[in-house]
């Protein structure tokens, strides 16, 4: 005598069919869920090539202008602030009237607009403080800004591009 299998069958099928539809329904990504691209800022805080940076961020409160600027940053690494003689923020922060030379010089490394390396060309550009005009030349193979060379390119962030710089070229007083 012949068994019938024909019902379970069907029940592996709608098991299967249930457990797939199941899967792809919980696969979903909400809007809530999805991690944004880092802005200036957070790269600012989060690496270490920038700690001293970092510092003079927090000390003059510009952390959330980094974050809303649409623009591009000239920012100089750790390694750019020592070849200036300078190894901590408080060089920096500590002098009389600081605030407002920190506000002048983290200004001073914001160009408006988002240019990226390749489409960098020589001539004077406004910074956002509007004290310093931005000298863009080009240099061999390399751009430079106010003498300073663009040692690492294009680091991407959410409200701008990165070019960081190989040595300050703004003096704090």
């Amino acid at each position: 005598m012949k068994k019938n299998r024909f019902g379970g069958r069907w029940a592996t099928f709608f098991l299967a069919a249930g457990l797939f539809s199941a899967i792809l329904i919980s696969c979903k990504e909400d809007e809530a869920d999805r991690v944004g691209q880092r802005t200036v800022t957070d790269i600012i805080r989060e690496n270490p090539e920038f700690s001293i940076l970092k510092e003079i961020v927090d000390d003059a409160t510009k952390g959330d202008a980094f974050r809303t600027q649409n623009a591009t940053f000239f920012l100089p690494s750790n390694a750019a602030f020592n070849k200036a003689k300078i190894f901590s923020a408080s060089e920096i922060t500590s002098k009389p009237d600081s605030i407002i030379n920190i506000d002048v010089f983290l200004n001073q490394h914001v160009l408006n607009g988002q240019v990226s390396y390749g489409d960098l060309k020589p001539g004077k550009y406004d910074v956002v403080g509007k004290s310093l005009k931005l000298e863009i030349a080009k240099k061999d193979t390399s751009f430079t800004v106010n003498g300073a060379e663009i040692a690492r390119r294009n680091v991407n962030a959410a409200n701008g591009i990165i070019q960081v710089l190989d040595s300050l070229y703004v003096k704090v007083k």
